[in-house]
């Protein structure tokens, strides 16, 4: 029996450092999204208190405005010293890493599915990004290993790179390696060898059939709502104004359809969303805190990527380390037992 959607439980969301398929925009190197399953009185006392320690003539509290005072701060520390645990969570994607992993998503998965190699079982695909990412900039020429991911990136957003140059940009990078790394080399003679993968899905692009692949917003949603689901069960859904979101909705209630690759023989878990309404934060003191605690995973985020940041940066760990239940974020480390270049 289906439960009325007025009586499900509810779970606020909103993201922070959005900027689409545009993953190499070096000013928003780290995408956040944050949700909040709050109480309406709890969650607009939180909100009320931080206005109250704000000037009269400020308007909408985001989280960029308060965290550029003292006074905003100190508020934004209180407001989440009274959020009750497990009442926060969120999901956050390095933005670079995950366009090597699309890379390796789009182009060498499928081939290496057409000879019968699952790339999601056991986390190849990821160990391939990995090896990619961390070789990219130090055995080759660090500018040509740039140029290919935005080639990769402009190619997919249909922005005046077509499949030839990808290829070239791909070639290129390839020939600044040096013989010494030749193994490394052989890495990217592979991503050589999905020029019929790519000419197929260039196709789907040019004609709309694949969209939105690059953008994070669709898979950290599913994945954040897979961690509340477990908490609260079914629930409905109240989104910041999306468009990606609501393009992608009919996809995200279809999702156990569709077979969970890192699985075989498995489908997806369904989503646990069974409604999804989109509304302004200014209407609902939950999407205010969703901004907030967005804001403050994705400035702690880009502390750890990039370097730099501040003292608050750092001070908001112990705070948002808690909330996090997922990422898309490079480890470091490679499993030596993902096979060699030569065995494709």
């Amino acid at each position: 029996m289906n439960t009325p959607s007025g009586l499900l439980p509810v779970v606020y969301a909103d993201e922070s450092s959005n900027s689409g398929q545009n993953l190499l925009d070096p000013h928003q190197p780290v995408f956040t999204l944050a949700g909040v399953h709050l109480p309406d009185e709890l969650a607009a006392s939180v909100v009320d208190e931080v206005r109250s320690q704000l000037p009269p003539t400020q308007g909408e509290p985001k989280y960029g405005s308060l965290a550029r005072s003292s006074k905003g701060r100190r508020a934004l520390k209180r407001a989440f010293e009274r959020l009750p645990e497990g009442s926060v969570r969120s999901y956050l994607l390095d933005k670079r890493f995950m366009v090597v992993t699309k890379l390796v998503d789009v182009l060498v998965e499928p081939l290496a599915d057409a000879d019968g190699v699952n790339l999601y079982e056991g986390q190849g695909g990821l160990a391939l990004a990995e090896l990619l990412r961390l070789g990219g900039l130090v055995l080759g020429d660090a500018a040509a290993f740039h140029q290919m991911l935005q080639a990769f990136v402009d190619w997919v957003r249909q922005r005046g790179v077509a499949t030839d140059e990808l290829f070239t940009a791909i070639a290129a990078y390839r020939a600044s390696i040096p013989e010494e790394h030749a193994d490394f080399a052989g890495w990217i003679e592979l991503l050589e060898c999905c020029r019929e993968v790519a000419d197929a899905t260039a196709v789907d692009l040019a004609t709309g059939e694949q969209r939105d692949i690059l953008d994070p917003a669709v898979p950290a949603l599913y994945c954040l709502c897979s961690s509340f689901g477990e908490a609260v069960g079914q629930f409905r859904l109240v989104h910041d104004t999306s468009k990606v979101i609501d393009r992608n909705a009919t996809l995200l209630r279809m999702a156990h359809l569709l077979p969970d690759l890192a699985n075989p023989g498995r489908f997806n878990d369904p989503f646990p969303a069974v409604q999804i309404d989109f509304a302004d934060s200014t209407s609902h003191p939950q999407l205010q805190i969703a901004d907030w605690a967005a804001g403050a995973v994705r400035q702690w985020a880009a502390h750890l990527a990039v370097g730099g940041g501040d003292r608050f940066s750092e001070e908001l760990a112990d705070v948002v380390k808690p909330w996090v239940v997922g990422a898309v974020w490079p480890t470091g480390t490679v499993d030596l037992r993902a096979s060699g270049p030569e065995d494709r």
